[in-house]
Order: structure tokens, then sequence, then C-alpha cells
């Protein structure tokens, strides 16, 4: 029997997703990361979404509790994560309704490898959403559909872990035992560090400064409330308003110096591989920032 492999992202800015059944070709899809806790009769007494496998307009429900997930639910109240809120109180049922709309679209249940990508404060808690996983694998509805999914493996790692494993260069020196990796991502900013090939969970850290902080700090001078949508707009970095390019040349110096004084509190390290979602953002889209203000930065972490 074939297996389906995936791999979740609940991120912030985007829930990510790439996945292959058996020996097939690999699929990659990302969706809105609202998520809303409802009553649990609220979808079925309005009648609304049943039958409904859209993932952006969709709800997952256990027995005790509902929620609206994707697009549809981000006019309800908590659809967005807050900075002190954990990504896994959501990403269950996330990843839950994404694992459920995917099974519908096959002919019989088929076992699940999944992985799950965390921050590495959240990571601590991945024992917890394991077992959660675990004990609500038979009792889901998707949209009024009631479905059971089969664990095969589920294995929970760090921001950052796939790019020390794959993402080194191949002419790195064997003489850099301790290799660190930055993820700057839409809330967290995360340094996972490394001593010969091993995780160092004392080293390694997270916090709020991902690319949410810039935003936040744009939406305070130019009054816009809709974090989401201003974010995307920094993103493109094209076509801005001139309260937004000046709000913005006025918040770059200070974020960059942020995420300086973050690295300068970290131990010393003799190489550094950088990722995350929002890293090209930051580097391309911002009014031509480009790669070396980051490696100048990093540079200088590492040098004194």
């Amino acid at each position: 029997m074939s297996i389906l492999k995936i791999v979740i992202d609940p991120g912030t800015s985007a829930t990510k997703v790439t996945y292959r059944l058996g020996s097939g070709s690999c699929h990659f899809f990302a969706m809105s990361p609202h998520c809303a806790p409802v009553p649990p009769d609220y979808p079925q007494s309005a009648s609304w979404g049943i039958g409904s496998t859209h993932l952006e307009s969709s709800w997952v429900s256990l027995p005790d509790a509902c929620f609206l997930i994707g697009a549809i639910a981000k006019k309800f109240q908590g659809s967005e994560l807050r900075n002190h809120e954990l990504k896994c109180d959501k990403a269950l049922y996330k990843i839950l309704g994404i694992l459920a709309h995917l099974q519908l679209q096959m002919t019989q249940v088929v076992p699940i490898d999944l992985g799950i990508l965390l921050p590495f404060d959240e990571y601590l808690t991945k024992d917890l959403l394991e077992r959660r996983l675990l004990a609500a694998q038979d009792s889901i509805q998707f949209c009024g559909q009631a479905l059971s999914l089969h664990f095969n493996e589920i294995r929970i790692f760090p921001e950052g872990a796939g790019l020390l494993l794959c993402g080194l260069p191949k002419t790195l020196s064997k003489k850099c035992s301790r290799i660190s990796a930055l993820i700057i991502g839409h809330r967290n900013v995360s340094w996972l560090a490394t001593h010969n090939g091993s995780p160092l969970p004392e080293a390694s850290t997270t916090n709020n400064l991902g690319f949410r902080w810039l935003v936040q700090e744009v939406s305070k001078l130019t009054g816009h409330t809709d974090e989401l949508s201003l974010a995307e707009l920094l993103f493109h970095g094209t076509q801005l308003r001139p309260d937004l390019q000046q709000a913005i040349h006025q918040c770059l110096p200070l974020y960059w110096q942020q995420i300086h004084s973050f690295l300068i509190e970290q131990q010393p390290t003799d190489f550094v591989v950088c990722g995350g979602a929002q890293l090209c953002s930051l580097n391309l889209n911002l009014f031509n920032i480009s790669p070396g203000t980051l490696a100048g930065v990093i540079i200088s972490y590492v040098l004194f």
C-alpha cells in the first residue's frame, strides 16, 4: 500500500504543505494561516460548508471543539495567532484539516508519514501535539464528513533542522564543528545551534523578532490595522504609498539593530546558514535591501 509522506509548517504568514503519495510526484501548496474557534454546532446549524472540501472555506470538528480553517476564518475573533499564543494550539486543527482534505481525495485510507515544523521554543511541546494528533485520528469530522486517519509515523522538527540537514555547502570545512541556523520567519527569529552535528538545546532559542515585528512598527506609524494585508504589501514592495515608504525607511535600521543584538547574545559559532519564509522579502523586496546587509550583521556577530 502507498504511504502519504507529508510535511506541514503551520506558519503565521501561511500554512505551507509539501506531500507525495507513494513514488508519485511531490506537490506543494500554501493556504491562509487563519484558524478560529466556533461553537461545535455552528457550521451545521447554519448549514454552512456542508459537503465542501475546499480548504480555504472548511471546518474541522472533534468531540470537544470546532475550528474554521482557511480564509473563511479571517472575519472571526481569534483567527490570527498572537505573539503569546503557541502555534501547536491551532496547529492541531490545521493539520487535521489538511490531512482530512487529502484523505477525502483518495479511494481508501492510506498510512501517513507526517512531519511538522515548530519554532524551537514550541518544539519542547512536540510530545503533547503528537498525543493530541493520535487521540484525534479516529474522531474527525471535516465539513460534516466523518473519517479516520492512520498515522504510520509522526516526526516533529524545530524550524531550521532542514537547513542543517540539507542546506550546508559541500565545501564547508571539516574544522567547522559549531554550525548554527538562523531562521527569519513571519512571527519568530529562531537560532538553532549544533556541535559536531548534534543539536545544542541549551544554546538554541527563538523570539518574536520575525517579519511581523517590522510590520507592527510600520503599522504604528501609518495606522494600517490589517497586519496580514500590510505584510503582503511590504513583501511585494512595489508601488507603495509615500507614507509606507517613509515608515519602512524609518523602521528598518531599528529592525536590523534588533537582529544584531539578538545575534550578539548567542554563543560563538563557526558557520551560520540562513533561511526562513521572510528572508527573501527582507533582503530583496524592501527597497533593495541586499543580501550583504544581513551578511554584514552575521559577519559582525561571528567575528566579534
